[in-house]
């Protein structure tokens, strides 16, 4: 009876859209569609206006646009951009055809009679919401994002620029994940949008190998998160060097999946299968994390994953299978929400693997960085899949679980100013993966942005 109504109510709102009777749809994504506003004061009526979405994904990039107040931000909730995706059956299809043949059906024709039928409802849908809401144009995070592609492909198509502010590209550090995102990108049939914004000159460089965008379509304009970053990086590191700034000290590893940089493998971020991925590389990192604080109780130990839920059930699965309860253990945290920038910057030790966090601590003038390379990392079958390999040396490299528990107990009793030659090599690397060290993204981008939309007001 459910799946009954579902389908009278899905062909009913076909049918109004369909007959432009649409209002009502439009008035109702009209009031669940939030604003982003600044943290202080307001926006100008005059400045343009930015539809988010799939808004979830920035991760703090929309709070940054907002805060310039050369924007006025609005984002779409996933949920509702998933619903509106369905109510055209853009999803079924997806599923049915599967997501390569959707997004380059080549002469399918029965594909390419459905995605015409339901984009021409979106056709209809989009011009009266972005009217309302004077939407001047849409931003996505990743260029592969698949829910994402419909909705801006058909609001550049009515006049609205899609522009992708993307920020997924660590992955593409290594030679063999630049060659699987490249080889992926080139099944997406072409960009479908305006321009693209990317944090690198190695992201950039994977769009053009695909041939998935025109070399005038793509900028490299840094990551908007490290303006703020780097300011507090330079204020410190040109600070009295002092051993601690806090009462406690305190090592935070950025915690990484089993499938951390393996997509070209075809590896789940979470493996049952022990011979796929860096499955025991995560048991024993975590267990000495868990271990070291158990020894040294005056130090707080920080276990940082990007998500929590399945993530946390992970680490406290494998703690307790070598008889350990983080429950226990007071001066062990596993915070996934907590501000990264912020946990570098308290830390003393900084481990990392596969991460851009790596960089980003490398760059403190008194952080000792450590990477483990050992277990899977090692592995014949995963060379070439190891992000920032060619650059180790300028990291604490441990090659044992012994010699990562002696690292960071060396980090934590002998602190010492990082030396300038290594300081300035770390500094270039980061500013080829990660942003300028002049801070100065988000100027760049409000340029690029005000740009696109002026050459759309000159067609």
């Amino acid at each position: 009876m459910r799946k009954i109504l579902v389908v009278v109510i899905k062909g009913s709102i076909n049918l109004f859209v369909s007959i432009r009777f649409i209002w009502p749809l439009v008035y109702l994504y009209s009031r669940v569609i939030e604003e982003v506003r600044p943290k202080s004061g307001k926006v100008d009526n005059n400045k343009p206006t930015i539809l988010a979405i799939n808004p979830d994904r920035f991760r703090g990039d929309l709070e940054i646009l907002a805060n310039s107040k050369q924007f006025r931000l609005l984002r779409l909730p996933f949920d509702w951009q998933c619903y509106i995706l369905a109510l055209f059956n853009i999803s079924e299809m997806m599923k049915k055809y599967g997501r390569d043949v959707y997004f380059n059906p080549r002469d399918n024709m029965k594909l390419i009679k459905k995605q015409y039928k339901s984009r021409k409802l979106l056709k209809i849908f989009l011009p009266s919401l972005y009217t309302r809401l004077k939407v001047d144009f849409v931003i996505g995070a990743a260029a592969h994002f698949r829910h994402d592609i419909d909705w801006g492909m058909v609001s550049n198509e009515i006049g609205t620029p899609y522009i992708v502010l993307h920020r997924e590209s660590v992955f593409m550090s290594s030679p063999k994940g630049f060659n699987w995102y490249s080889g992926f990108m080139k099944k997406r049939n072409g960009f479908k949008g305006r321009h693209i914004i990317v944090h690198s000159e190695i992201a950039r460089e994977v769009f053009l190998d695909s041939d998935y965008i025109a070399s005038k379509d793509i900028s490299v304009l840094g990551n908007l998160r490290m303006d703020e970053y780097v300011a507090r990086v330079k204020s410190y590191n040109n600070a009295h060097f002092n051993k601690s700034s806090h009462i406690r000290k305190k090592v935070t590893l950025f915690s990484f999946v089993h499938g951390i940089g393996l997509e070209g493998l075809k590896f789940q971020h979470w493996s049952e299968n022990h011979n796929q991925g860096f499955v025991r590389l995560f048991e024993h990192v975590h267990v000495s994390m868990a271990r070291l604080a158990m020894q040294m109780r005056d130090v707080d130990f920080v276990i940082k994953p990007k998500w929590g839920g399945s993530w946390i059930t992970k680490i406290e699965t494998v703690l307790k299978d070598n008889d350990i309860d983080v429950n226990k253990i007071k001066n062990l945290s596993i915070l996934p929400d907590t501000n990264v920038h912020n946990l570098i910057f308290e830390s003393a030790v900084v481990c990392a693997f596969q991460s851009t966090t790596m960089l980003e601590a490398a760059i403190h003038v008194d952080k000792k960085v450590i990477v483990p390379y050992f277990d899977e990392a090692k592995y014949p079958e995963y060379e070439g899949y190891l992000q920032f390999e060619d650059c180790y040396h300028l990291f604490d490299v441990a090659h044992s679980v012994d010699e990562f528990e002696k690292l960071i107990i060396e980090g934590l009793e002998k602190p010492k100013r990082v030396d300038e030659d290594l300081l300035r090599k770390r500094y270039a690397l980061f500013e080829k993966y990660v942003s300028s060290l002049e801070g100065d993204a988000l100027d760049k981008y409000v340029n690029v942005i005000n740009q696109v939309i002026k050459e759309r007001q000159c067609v």
